[in-house]
């Protein structure tokens, strides 16, 4: 498998996983960011990082998840908020 369709990969599994996410109370999420730091860590090893840079790889990744979970909630919010008021929150 090419880098570059590891990365793809990757990332439609991450926005797809993001998505979920967003939906789950924060008490309940640090079990799926621990699967996607395996399954990042994997993937980078398989395409040829050392295990000490595939594991530095897999922790960028799962912020990088925090953070679309966190933009993902906030469009909700807008969304929300915009739905019930008919204007933008301000």
């Amino acid at each position: 498998m090419s880098v570059e369709t590891a990365l793809a990969q990757l990332l439609r599994m991450i926005y797809g996983r993001a998505l979920k996410l967003a939906t789950l109370p924060d008490d309940e999420r640090d079990p799926h960011y621990d699967n996607i730091r395996r399954s990042c860590c994997g993937a980078a090893e398989h395409v040829g990082q050392s295990p000490d840079d595939a594991a530095l790889t897999a922790n960028s990744m799962v912020e990088f998840t925090r953070a679309m979970v966190g933009i993902i909630e906030t469009n909700r919010g807008y969304d929300k908020g915009r739905s019930i008021s008919g204007q933008r929150p301000r």
